[in-house]
């Protein structure tokens, strides 16, 4: 984005000490005639992370969260109802922050051992419940100008510098950005001054908005009440103008708005309207104009090539920018945590197998019992040895004696002591399970 102070910024960004523009000279503190050297600079902000961990909305009212406060480590911990899904995280702690936002694998199986306390004993969270999960950074502020060891902050804090008079304000959060910006513009203008209006401003979409927008949005265009449901929450009076954007589905109903994901409420026009809103990069898309980043990380992966086929047509991408855009997300996506832990490869390699049993434990990540063509191809790809749609189907078509998409533990048995392995899908499982594997009779040792 650009705009005259931006422009401004930037201009002066290569500038040196003794050159001036359009008449304002820009000092850096540090001439050799000045008499005294000025101190060093206090920095105001520091860095705090927090893990953040999301799992299906069933294990959460809708209208109800809760916060404890004496977890096993003593940090707060908060159990919350968000885009009708569960949110669990922590308070933060002091660490810098980073671009990408990897949350530590012991932090996430920490949080969903201390969900375990607030839910019926016949529930169990699994591993695999885990859809997202991330490492969100807060700025702690500090006032530069206070006294010697002044608190840090998880607030905002205005300061104003007493030799030069300039007002700045550092810290807070999303939720508090109008309220420090009221407070900032009242601390400049003064006591005499007008007071901020902003409290009483609607936002952009405000207007426009009634009650009953997201059944005028179904009535008007034939969208899914989950979807309609959505766009009125999230651009208000705005939807309408998103909604201009949508393509039919080809489908009965809903006849418009084509899904980015499966299950999930986001559309094709979101995207458009996103782009023609400055959006320049799939990253935002997937984790700012909407959320699907942070609410399911398989799901973002999915949407990864409608998402860049949209904005390549929005923004006229020629094909390498394209590639350069779907690798920068597939990336960006990667690095939250989702139902499979990073590590699973080496843990999967590290553990003991006694029998044939705890192959198929190991590999059985939701621990229902039975395996799934996704758990197949999670485990091989994780073992290093990623299989094509065609050679996973027909691996698991070995495996399903049944034929019903589901492979018990007594399939798993049959398939494993038997004779002949034609996909070689067996061997190198075995193989990269420690078990030996390079003959035949090897794998078959396993199984007795």
């Amino acid at each position: 984005a650009g705009g005259p102070f931006t422009d401004s910024l930037r201009s002066m960004e290569h500038i040196g000490p003794d050159s001036a523009v359009d008449g304002v000279q820009q000092d850096t503190g540090t001439h050799p005639d000045d008499k005294k050297a000025k101190p060093p600079m206090v920095k105001a902000v520091s860095g705090g992370g927090g893990t953040h961990v999301v799992l299906p909305g069933y294990y959460c009212p809708n209208n109800m969260g809760l916060l404890d406060y004496n977890t096993s480590d003593g940090r707060f911990l908060f159990f919350l109802p968000w885009q009708k899904h569960t949110l669990v995280g922590t308070t933060d702690t002091k660490s810098d922050a980073r671009t990408l936002p990897f949350p530590p694998e012991d932090e996430v199986q920490w949080i969903l051992n201390e969900c375990g306390k607030y839910l019926s004993k016949d529930l169990n969270v699994r591993r695999s419940d885990v859809l997202s999960a991330w490492t969100g950074w807060r700025p702690l502020a500090a006032d530069p100008h206070a006294e010697p060891g002044g608190p840090v902050s998880r607030d905002h804090i205005i300061s104003e510098n007493p030799e030069t008079g300039i007002v700045f304000v550092a810290g807070g959060k999303w939720t508090t950005w109008r309220e420090m910006a009221e407070e900032t513009i009242d601390k400049v203008v003064g006591k005499d001054g007008p007071r901020s209006r902003t409290l009483d401003l609607k936002l952009f979409g405000g207007e426009g908005y009634t009650p009953n927008l997201s059944i005028q949005l179904i009535q008007k265009h034939g969208m899914s009440n989950d979807t309609a449901d959505h766009l009125a929450a999230t651009y208000g009076g705005r939807s309408w103008e998103v909604c201009e954007h949508s393509q039919p589905t080809g489908l009965t109903w809903p006849r418009y708005g084509v899904p980015l994901a499966p299950n999930y409420p986001y559309i094709d026009a979101e995207v458009v309207y996103a782009c023609r809103e400055y959006a320049c990069t799939i990253e935002d898309v997937l984790s700012r104009r909407t959320r699907l980043a942070f609410l399911n990380k398989d799901a973002a992966m999915v949407a990864i090539p409608k998402v860049a086929d949209i904005m390549a047509r929005e923004l006229g991408w020629t094909p390498d920018v394209k590639a350069e855009q779907i690798a920068a997300a597939t990336a960006y996506v990667q690095s939250y945590a989702g139902r499979v832990p990073k590590k699973i490869g080496c843990a999967l390699r590290d553990a003991t197998y006694n029998d044939v049993s705890d192959v198929f434990n190991a590999i059985d990540l939701s621990k229902n019992g039975y395996l799934d063509q996704t758990e197949v191809g999670e485990a091989a790809e994780a073992l290093g040895f990623p299989l094509t749609d065609e050679q996973l189907a027909e691996a698991f078509n070995s495996m399903d004696g049944q034929g019903d998409g589901r492979v018990t533990l007594e399939e798993f048995e049959e398939w494993w002591n038997r004779g002949n392995d034609e996909n070689g899908f067996r061997e190198k499982l075995s193989a990269e399970l420690g078990l030996g594997g390079l003959r035949k009779e090897d794998v078959k040792k396993l199984g007795g």
